[in-house]
């Protein structure tokens, strides 16, 4: 769930508006294209891999943060939840340019 969510996050020291959720099913490619075996190299660095969830709908959770440092724009975090276990997410730029990365700061 949101709490859960939020939780999760805050062990990576993010702290992010939980009055603005958004919580989405999404459901994992079949076949990754390159853009998501590009966001999957992102998940293993962190220890996670969603190959193991292809074909299986996932909560999206996602979030706006509100202590990132040294970045002016709107910033992101996703969380992947699947059967209430964090199996994936990053935090991300809304910028078009910007960037992607996993949890860690």
């Amino acid at each position: 769930n949101v709490s859960d969510a939020i939780g999760f996050l805050s062990q990576f020291g993010w702290t992010v508006d939980g009055g603005n959720a958004e919580s989405v099913t999404v459901t994992i490619p079949a076949e990754f294209d390159k853009i998501f075996a590009a966001y999957n190299e992102i998940q293993k660095m962190q220890g996670l891999d969603l190959s193991k969830y292809k074909k299986k709908e996932l909560t999206r959770y996602t979030f706006v943060v509100t202590n990132y440092n040294g970045y002016d724009g709107k910033v992101y975090a996703n969380v992947l939840v699947y059967r209430n276990r964090v199996v994936g997410g990053d935090i991300c730029s809304a910028d078009v340019n910007g960037f992607v990365h996993g949890f860690e700061k």
